[in-house]
């Protein structure tokens, strides 16, 4: 599908030639957003319009030189702005990107990345390091703590060891009191 160059009326032409000149060409940009027409094409109407400009006041009895097919006349438009004139014969503004500072800067920004994601992963395994370490000590502790209440139990209280043999279990304490009453008999 072959694209089409837009086609504008006179008066709009003229409305933004106009609007152009009041702003002595400045801001051509912000008129092209604006207006949605390219930059070239306002200079262009602009141009055309200073030329043709002393016809308006031509009386009838002389002959208007106005150029009724616009395709035909060649305008050239000075320009005073380099870049101005280097992006109309470009099509385009000029990239004016400092690559090496580019790549620099993205280098640097990916290193960062990848050291702060190392040391949030350092930081999980000591975290994780260190809540491993704790639960085994509190649960040794647990162990420990279980088995002396269990042996207190044991020395606190009677029981029977191996019935067939006759072997009982007595509190310790009971014991050292028998065992001091029969040393002292």
């Amino acid at each position: 599908m072959a694209s089409q160059e837009p086609t504008y009326s006179t008066e709009f032409k003229a409305k933004v030639a106009l609007e152009a000149l009041a702003q002595n060409k400045k801001n051509l940009d912000r008129l092209s957003d604006k207006h949605d027409v390219p930059v070239s094409v306002i200079l262009t109407w602009v141009v055309q319009l200073e030329r043709n400009a002393a016809n308006i006041y031509a009386t009838t009895s002389e002959p208007a030189n106005v150029d009724t097919n616009e395709e035909d006349s060649l305008v050239d438009v000075e320009i005073d702005d380099e870049k101005v004139s280097e992006s109309i014969s470009f099509g385009v503004m000029g990239d004016e990107l400092n690559y090496k500072r580019l790549t620099f800067w993205s280098v640097l920004g990916v290193v960062f990345v990848l050291i702060f994601v190392q040391l949030l992963i350092e930081m999980y395994d000591q975290t994780q390091q260190f809540n491993q370490d704790r639960i085994s000590a509190s649960s040794e502790y647990f162990e420990v703590t279980e088995l002396n209440k269990n042996d207190q139990k044991r020395l606190s209280s009677f029981g029977v060891v191996d019935i067939e043999k006759g072997i009982y279990r007595m509190p310790i304490d009971s014991v050292i009191e028998q065992m001091a009453v029969d040393g002292e008999q």
